[in-house]
Parts: C-alpha cells; sequence; structure tokens
C-alpha cells in the first residue's frame, strides 16, 4: 500500500485540526481508550516530583502544564493525591481547539466530584515561541512549584523549552517532562491522519514542526538553563505483549523501537 502524502503545517494549526480526533485516533503514546506508554509510567515520575518540592513553598500548591492538549493530564491533577495539596492548575495551550475540550473534560470531572473542595482550573492559549503576546500568562511567571510538559517538547526548540519552564517556576521547582524518544522521532513526528482540505477527498498525514533530541543533549540544555536531573530517566520501548493493549494494533510496527523518555528535573535550589 502506497503511503499516504504528508502535509507539513504550522503546529498551531496541527492542533487545531487534530483536536477533534485527538482522544480517538489511536496514537500508541497518549490513546485514551486504554492506558497509554505516557499514560502509564506518568504516575511514578509526578510521584516522585510531588517529594521534591521544597516544603518552603507555600501550600496549597499551584501547578502549571505547559501543553495541556486535550486535559488528558489535567485531570489527574485534580485527583486527590495523598499528602499533597493543590490550589490551582494551571493549564496551557497553543490551541483554543484543544483547550475547549480540555475544559469540557475538567468540568465534567468536577461537577461529579464528591469532594469538599479541589484545585481550580484556569486555561490560557500559549504559545512558547511569542511570549509577549500573552500578557496573562506572563503575569503567572514564578508561581509555579511543579511544571508538567508532557509530549510537547519536540515541537520547541531546547533552550525556549528550557528557559520557559524556568520562567515559570520557582526557584527550587521540580519539571516532570515526558517526549517522543529519537528512536521514534527518526522514522516519525506528532500528526495524523486528516483529509486533504483543498481536494476534500485524498486522506493525508498532517504533521507540524517537529525536532528530534537525543536525550543526552536534553539533559544538557536543561542543565544550561539550571536544571538538574533527578533520579533516572526512564525511557520505554514497545514489545509485543503492549500490542492490542497498550499502544494497539498500530503499534506493531514500532515492536523493538524506543518510543518515549521522560524524567524529573529540578531548577536550581537544592533540598526541602
Amino acid at each position: 500500500m502506497a503511503s499516504k502524502p504528508i502535509h507539513l503545517i504550522p503546529t498551531k494549526d496541527l492542533y487545531a485540526r487534530w483536536a477533534k480526533v485527538y482522544d480517538s485516533d489511536g496514537n500508541i503514546l497518549h490513546r485514551p481508550v486504554t492506558e497509554s506508554i505516557d499514560d502509564a509510567l506518568l504516575p511514578s515520575l509526578l510521584t516522585q516530583a510531588f517529594s521534591l518540592v521544597p516544603s518552603s513553598f507555600s501550600f496549597p500548591l499551584t501547578i502549571t502544564e505547559l501543553g495541556a492538549g486535550t486535559g488528558r493530564n489535567t485531570v489527574k491533577l485534580l485527583q486527590p493525591r495523598e499528602g499533597v495539596e493543590i490550589g490551582n492548575v494551571i493549564a496551557l495551550d497553543l490551541s483554543a481547539e484543544m483547550l475547549a475540550i480540555a475544559k469540557s473534560r475538567c468540568s465534567s470531572l468536577t461537577s461529579t466530584s464528591t469532594l469538599a473542595s479541589s484545585p481550580k482550573v484556569y486555561f490560557y492559549e500559549f504559545d512558547a515561541l511569542q511570549p509577549s503576546s500573552f500578557p496573562e500568562v506572563q503575569a503567572l511567571e514564578g508561581q509555579a512549584g511543579l511544571v508538567l510538559s508532557t509530549l510537547v517538547l519536540e515541537h520547541l526548540p531546547l533552550k525556549i523549552f528550557f528557559s520557559t519552564i524556568k520562567k515559570l517556576l520557582k526557584e527550587g521547582g521540580v519539571l516532570v517532562m515526558t517526549n517522543m524518544h529519537a528512536e521514534m522521532g527518526r522514522l516519525s513526528r506528532a500528526g495524523f491522519t486528516d483529509i486533504d482540505m483543498e481536494s476534500g477527498n485524498v486522506k493525508v498525514k498532517v504533521q507540524g514542526d517537529s525536532f528530534v533530541y537525543e536525550i543526552e543533549e536534553v539533559v544538557e540544555a536543561g542543565r544550561e538553563e539550571g536544571f538538574e536531573m533527578v533520579g533516572e530517566m526512564l525511557q520505554r520501548g514497545v514489545a509485543e505483549g503492549d500490542v492490542g493493549l497498550m499502544v494497539g494494533e498500530r503499534g506493531m510496527k514500532w515492536v523493538g523501537v524506543k518510543v518515549w523518555f521522560g524524567c524529573v528535573m529540578r531548577l536550581g535550589g537544592r533540598g526541602k
């Protein structure tokens, strides 16, 4: 079977179009039908990160999510977590269309919650490539004790990614980051199959801007901006046993390939 034509478009346009099927197109890293690779490995990173948040920080904690998307991970932050009090979640994303879905998802969760109180969630459009265009977000700089950013790094230059996180965090704050592994990135990039908007009937692969980063250069770029990695860098490939369960049938072509990595980093100050 011939491969589909590839249309490269700006990342913002990609996610505006992808939003309508993002939660149902079977992407192996974030497929929500069953637990995805990112979903399966994120909890341990979050647990580690919460244990590293300095006790000197004021609580309840403010968490900023860079690249909230459709709220897949935002809702995780609204669930009760023993020993952690979260006051505010700041959800940032490039795409208004993705954020609209995130708002609906979070609203559905909080409307059915039996908790006496839950974190307040605030949604803002934000483009790290032109931050001065978003003064509301700039006003929130330096407030987060923890920043969560999953599957976003590949869309940004390394320096811009880490300098943006640095501005959002308090000194001593913690970053939880995940990304597509370079082994996968050399063979593919974030995107989905859509109908060509010009012809109206030809299926095309739509992709946005994407960078392939080796783990070593990510760690070094973080270090240059004042981040230290805490603990180990997690990496995950696709095994045959994952097909049909964690990664779906689309995952068959990725068996034996590393597709994901994630870690926890701390900005500047050490200790509790």
